[in-house]
């Protein structure tokens, strides 16, 4: 009876980090700084699971922008987004630095794009829940994305367009 609850319980939290509109969260960002070791350790997920997560990434960054949002929150956010989407994807590809560093690019150009784009602004409900999802998720990457950087998974020459997108 106990195993059906659980296996009921990891079900429906699997089916919450699919929903649209969910709210993402860094793993494979944290693992990917720590190390190899702690990248095998967070597995290799599937095309759909990294499609799903940059979706819902971009999905919140956006709908923060539009929202209004301290943009320096949202753009930090943004960077650790930027490094959980690369590190999944180099996960689930077997890449090692070098696409976690290109993944990393290659969304911050996305991250730019949305703080441009012209958007509705979403419902009061999730702007709210926004404004307290992108100051904790950029205080709670902020030690993730420092050791990527010490570790060579993240550029330092992201100045330009961070100072550009927080103007």
């Amino acid at each position: 009876m106990r195993r059906a609850a659980l296996a009921a319980f990891i079900f429906a939290l699997a089916a919450c980090a699919t929903t649209p509109g969910a709210l993402p969260s860094p793993r494979y960002a944290d693992a990917a700084s720590r190390g190899t070791l702690a990248s095998v350790f967070a597995g290799r997920p599937s095309a759909d699971q990294v499609a799903d997560a940059t979706e819902a990434w971009s999905l919140a960054l956006g709908d923060s922008f539009a929202c209004g949002l301290p943009v320096r929150h949202v753009v930090d956010a943004g960077l650790v987004g930027a490094l959980e989407v690369a590190a999944m994807n180099a996960a689930a590809s077997r890449g090692g630095e070098r696409e976690v560093r290109e993944g990393v690019r290659q969304y911050l150009g996305q991250l730019a794009r949305l703080a441009v784009d012209r958007r509705d602004r979403p419902n009061a409900r999730r702007c709210d829940a926004l404004a307290a999802w992108a100051p904790r998720t950029a205080e709670q990457g902020r030690e993730t994305v420092q050791r990527a950087r010490r570790n060579g998974l993240m550029d330092d020459d992201y100045g330009i367009l961070l100072d550009l997108l927080t103007r």
